[in-house]
């Protein structure tokens, strides 16, 4: 079995790949990993054309994702191609050939969930599992390390593992189908479980800021944020998740200087003596929201993001992230490499992980 999958850009707008990405991600979900991927302009019919007379001739299953006002012209095409009838359905088959044609984003996901996967399912009389560890901040040799294991322990073909990481956020998906025996599906899932030990958060599909979510309310606990480099950051992961009214009291967003100093008690001389982007900065920060007695639990983020240093000799991508409670604050540093957004989306994916430790 080959799959491929288009995507369909339009070009006169930036493209990050957020756009199908929740779709590929169901389709991966199933069991359905693409052999061949194809990037494609919008306006460029005839492109399209011969890439699906390529996608007939060498692929069983091909999903395509278009802009949702795309839709019906590209599965005109697709009908055109196979020599079927046209019609406005997601799932487009002629004999052994499935072709899928779905909107970007979450509704092109429900959609690949609710009709394309079950179609293939029973197309091969074989349905598909998946089991998901979630983790952050593996290091790339460990994660070599727990994939080469999973490969050693698995000789028979019927599992498949697929990484997915963002930002340091890392989801592990171990896939299986319907002839899987369960105990070979739970030792890998031990093994991938056991090798990413201290970096894992979920041993499920659970999202890092959801999982936070939940063991503050479980805990009772109620968390304050104070943010520089981040600038919101962490209190807009959070504030995603329904219901965190009920464990967030608030989010200081300090920049400058005297905000640090006027709103969470930075003395003047921590900042003149170490400089903003310091462990003794990011603990006093913490330290201030947690003398305010409004919170059980404090967070704390400072660094650069870049794309030029502070004037001092630190680093691009240096930050410290604090994390505690009246009891004890930790300060945490590192080093994170990447654009400005990317460090700053990694500092924010650390400091949820690093929060989720503290409460767990």
């Amino acid at each position: 079995m080959k799959n491929a999958c288009i995507v369909l850009r339009n070009n006169r707008t930036y493209f990050y790949g957020d756009e199908f990405e929740p779709v590929y991600a169901a389709w991966l979900d199933g069991g359905y990993m693409a052999d061949k991927f194809f990037l494609l302009r919008a306006d460029e019919p005839h492109e399209l054309t011969q890439t699906l007379i390529e996608a007939k001739n060498f692929f069983e299953n091909v999903l395509v994702i278009a802009p949702q006002d795309m839709l019906s012209a590209v599965r005109a095409k697709i009908c055109d191609v196979l020599k079927v009838p046209f019609g406005e359905q997601t799932v487009v088959g002629s004999g052994v050939k499935t072709f899928v044609c779905v909107p970007c984003g979450e509704e092109g996901a429900a959609a690949v969930r609710a009709e394309a996967l079950p179609h293939l399912d029973e197309k091969y009389s074989n349905p598909h599992g998946c089991s998901v560890l979630r983790a952050v901040g593996v290091p790339a040799d460990r994660l070599r390390s727990v994939l080469a294991s999973l490969r050693e322990a698995e000789s028979g073909g019927e599992l498949q593992c697929n990484v997915i990481e963002r930002a340091g956020d890392l989801r592990l998906e171990i896939l299986y189908d319907g002839n899987a025996p369960k105990m070979r599906v739970d030792e890998a899932t031990r093994i991938a479980a056991e090798g990413l030990r201290e970096y894992t958060y979920a041993i499920d599909d659970t999202p890092l800021n959801r999982r936070v979510v939940e063991l503050l309310k479980l805990r009772g606990t109620r968390l304050c944020v104070a943010e520089s480099f981040t600038g919101g950051g962490v209190a807009q992961k959070l504030v995603e998740v329904p219901g965190a009214s009920a464990v967030l009291f608030e989010s200081v967003v300090a920049y400058d200087n005297r905000a640090k100093m006027q709103r969470l008690g930075v003395s003047e001389d921590t900042l003149n003596r170490f400089g903003a982007v310091s462990d003794e900065t990011a603990y006093e920060m913490a330290a201030g929201l947690l003398s305010s007695r409004n919170c059980d639990v404090a967070l704390a983020t400072t660094g650069i993001a870049g794309p030029q240093s502070d004037g001092t000799n630190k680093p691009v991508g240096l930050c410290f992230i604090a994390v505690g409670t009246a009891e004890s604050v930790f300060v945490y540093k590192y080093i994170f490499k990447g654009t400005r957004n990317e460090i700053s989306a990694r500092a924010v994916n650390q400091a949820l992980f690093l929060l989720y430790k503290q409460i767990r």
